[in-house]
């Protein structure tokens, strides 16, 4: 199983910075896990369920044609070439900023992993040498403009111990020949593999994503959570 790999790409850090900034302050939604978190933790979504610009949830059904492009990424033509890299289908994408100061607590993002056929990467915009990221109890160093994958069904916390805000473009996508064919390739520097197995949803988990799609009280959201239910 990869813990993670940082994969060979190197995007522009000012394009991806200015297109951020003109965007504003009044988009940023807070993370609907809020159990997880003190502080500040915001999420602008640039790919969402049926590309609704206030919908930063992520759905628990692996179905990429559930996502569309939001509005706010025909604005971004750079991030829009950012995610042309990625030869794969691609379900949530979302600039997430965790505020100065604030800190997520351990936990685990189940079946969110290669082995399992998704994946999540994330490309720093702006970071700080002073946040803290831990995969598994190893500390990870993500520079900015570098792209990782990183295997989320293990515990991972971050504290931003800085006084600036750190923004990722997290992109979550569907395995496939190309992503495959990429994780091999001997261009992939930096990689490290463990042994280990498949995570499921705990019945707390369960319940709190349930809860989150009934609040959200649409058509899509509701249906997602009788399918959660059913199962």
């Amino acid at each position: 199983m990869i813990k993670y790999l940082q994969l060979p790409f190197h995007f522009d850090t000012a394009k991806m910075q200015e297109e951020v900034s003109l965007l504003g302050n009044q988009l940023w939604k807070l993370h609907f896990q809020v159990k997880h978190y003190e502080g500040e933790w915001s999420a602008i979504p640039l790919r969402s369920i049926n590309g609704e610009i206030n919908n930063n949830f992520i759905s628990p059904i692996e179905d990429a044609k559930q996502y569309a492009d939001t509005p706010l990424l025909k604005e971004c033509p750079y991030l829009q070439e950012v995610l042309n890299t990625f030869k794969c289908d691609l379900m949530a994408v979302r600039l997430l900023k965790l505020s100065a100061g604030t800190q997520i607590h351990e936990h685990k993002d189940a079946d969110l992993c290669f082995e399992e056929g998704l994946l999540r990467f994330h490309i720093p915009v702006i970071t700080h040498a002073a946040v803290e990221f831990f995969l598994d109890k190893e500390r990870m160093v993500l520079q900015e403009g570098e792209c990782w994958y990183m295997n989320f069904n293990l515990p991972h916390s971050l504290h931003n111990k800085s006084n600036v805000d750190r923004i990722h473009l997290v992109i979550d996508a569907v395995a496939n020949d190309w992503v495959s064919n990429l994780f091999n390739a001997p261009e992939i520097a930096h990689k490290k593999e463990i042994a280990g197995g498949k995570n499921v949803y705990d019945d707390a988990t369960k319940k709190e994503i349930i809860f989150q799609l009934r609040a959200m009280g649409t058509e899509v959201s509701n249906k997602l959570a009788d399918e959660m239910e059913a199962s």
